[in-house]
């Protein structure tokens, strides 16, 4: 079955901007479904992003998956949420988790499946580093230099958990999307040893995500 929590993993680094986007889902070589990703910005400077994929299965099931995440103006964040809908035939599950953070950084997660709501929890945050992720800026607000680093913990609301995330601005490259060339800016980060790759264009809006076998492609 595809595994839904390979979504918020492409989604982490993703820049601000104010069109939609579309995508293209791909497992290996195999087109598995589609997506968008759009954002808007509030009076105050917040800003929340929204990252949806649908995809298929040989099966027929289907999964969709949407994270909603909201940050203010310096990256700190707000609130997240992600709802992931599975059909299979016509029995159809969801699972919703929401994690908000107060004034002290701790997440606080609630989660609901079907009917039935689990009491919060909270998780406080890895001490000694920054909880502003300083890449969610990048081209949409700041324009870093190649080789340019940041490092930040960053809550991991799909498997309930702080992680130290090192993100990089490798500079522009010359990539291969939907068949044509592209010149994208590549983004690394590693969390716990994985590489993890993204190419934005000039306005922060995703061309290209790899994660393993799974990667999100711009729909021309």
């Amino acid at each position: 079955m595809f595994n839904a929590s390979i979504i918020p993993v492409l989604a982490i680094c993703v820049g601000f901007f104010q069109a939609e986007t579309k995508l293209d889902l791909f497992s290996g070589d195999l087109n598995v479904g589609y997506g968008t990703y759009k954002e808007s910005t509030d009076r105050q400077g917040h800003r929340t992003s929204r990252f949806q994929i649908r995809s298929r299965e040989d099966s027929g099931s289907k999964t969709e998956v949407v994270l909603v995440k909201v940050i203010d103006g310096q990256g700190f964040p707000i609130r997240e949420e992600e709802t992931i809908t599975l059909q299979e035939g016509k029995k159809r599950t969801e699972r919703v988790l929401v994690v908000r953070y107060d004034e002290s950084g701790a997440a606080h997660l609630t989660e609901q499946r079907g009917k039935t709501r689990f009491s919060e929890r909270i998780y406080m945050p890895i001490p000694g580093y920054s909880r502003a992720d300083a890449s969610d800026l990048w081209f949409s607000k700041t324009r870093p230099l190649p080789g340019t680093t940041v490092t930040s913990t960053v809550f991991d609301i799909e498997h309930s958990r702080w992680r130290v995330v090192e993100t990089t601005y490798i500079g522009k490259r010359w990539i291969v999307v939907g068949g044509r060339q592209v010149e994208a800016h590549e983004v690394r980060d590693i969390r716990d040893g994985n590489i993890r790759k993204l190419y934005l264009d000039d306005r922060g809006q995703p061309v290209l995500m790899k994660n393993g076998q799974m990667r999100t492609e711009k729909h021309f």
